[in-house]
């Protein structure tokens, strides 16, 4: 005859056993890992310990996977991921985050990101910022979050004005003639002693020839592309640009080096050196552009001028 040992019984037949331990409150059976616990208690942690289960202990609701619970936490709870914490109110949630979390949670927003950088982007997005810088140049009513975000549109070639990254660096290199950013290592010394960038073999076009059987391959780095129009738009980029900017080590830089002058703005607004300080003198530099522009003509910077 069957025995429940816990509960010193006997039972006949052997379903009035298994009824017993299911309606029992001294049998808390987890079936699908086949243990029996004491009390209900002892179920509950096992629940909430066990990899195997996806268990929400304030709901008592089990969840396919950890991914639906999460998002079962997210939607009804306040939770905090990273600490795997839960809190009676929004507000303490929030206040949690802002203490605990700062390099990472915008207060504003109430929103959390993956990490600082993220937050950064989203610190110096149009969301807290607006569009604060115009571009200054004829005929463009662009504006813009950043003075990096500014200066790359300048380089791509979208503005209306026609300014493409080779003659934003010819006219730096020309007006920066102390050399507080540009490298003069990486510049060619005209006439006079002006300086001027030194001219990319990358400003020619790729063609079917680069086909090496496979792919379509860069003959400075091999690496390869799938499309001669990516082969391309790599070799326009500043993949194989000359490092002609540097951060100002006189004004309290770091001495790193970059291809493109919105890089250098960019390091330079994440204010992780001093540079940051510069910051002003760069806006004053990039404002002026169209008068650089204007007095430089006369020197032949570029035919496209």
């Amino acid at each position: 005859m069957p025995e429940c040992e816990r509960c010193d019984r006997w039972f006949n037949p052997e379903r009035a056993l298994e009824q017993h331990k299911d309606n029992s409150a001294g049998h808390n059976i987890c079936y699908p890992c086949d243990r029996d616990f004491t009390t209900h208690r002892g179920l509950i942690q096992h629940y909430t310990q066990s990899l195997r289960h996806a268990y929400c202990q304030y709901c008592d609701e089990h969840f396919d996977d950890f991914d639906d619970l999460h998002e079962h936490y997210e939607e009804e709870h306040h939770w905090c991921d990273l600490c795997n914490k839960f809190f009676q109110s929004e507000f303490g949630l929030h206040e949690h985050r802002r203490q605990s979390h700062a390099d990472r949670y915008c207060v504003p927003c109430k929103r959390m990101f993956r990490n600082p950088h993220n937050l950064l982007q989203h610190e110096n997005s149009s969301i807290h910022r607006g569009l604060q810088f115009a571009c200054p140049m004829k005929g463009c009513d662009r504006w813009f979050v950043s003075l990096s975000a500014l200066v790359l549109h300048l380089e791509a070639g979208t503005c209306t004005s026609g300014m493409t990254r080779k003659m934003l660096d010819e006219l730096i290199a020309r007006y920066d003639k102390r050399h507080i950013i540009t490298n003069p290592d990486r510049l060619l010394t005209g006439p006079g002693g002006t300086s001027r960038a030194r001219t990319q073999v990358t400003d020619e076009w790729a063609t079917e020839r680069a086909w090496n059987g496979r792919a379509y391959e860069c003959y400075l780095c091999h690496k390869t592309f799938a499309t001669l129009l990516a082969l391309n738009a790599h070799l326009r980029s500043p993949a194989h640009a000359d490092k002609m900017y540097h951060c100002p080590t006189a004004f309290g830089g770091c001495g790193t080096e970059f291809r493109t002058m919105s890089a250098f703005c960019q390091h330079m607004e994440n204010a992780k050196c001093g540079a940051h300080r510069f910051r002003s003198t760069i806006e004053d530099y990039v404002r002026g552009l169209p008068d650089m522009r204007q007095k430089l003509v006369g020197y032949n910077v570029t035919a496209s001028f």
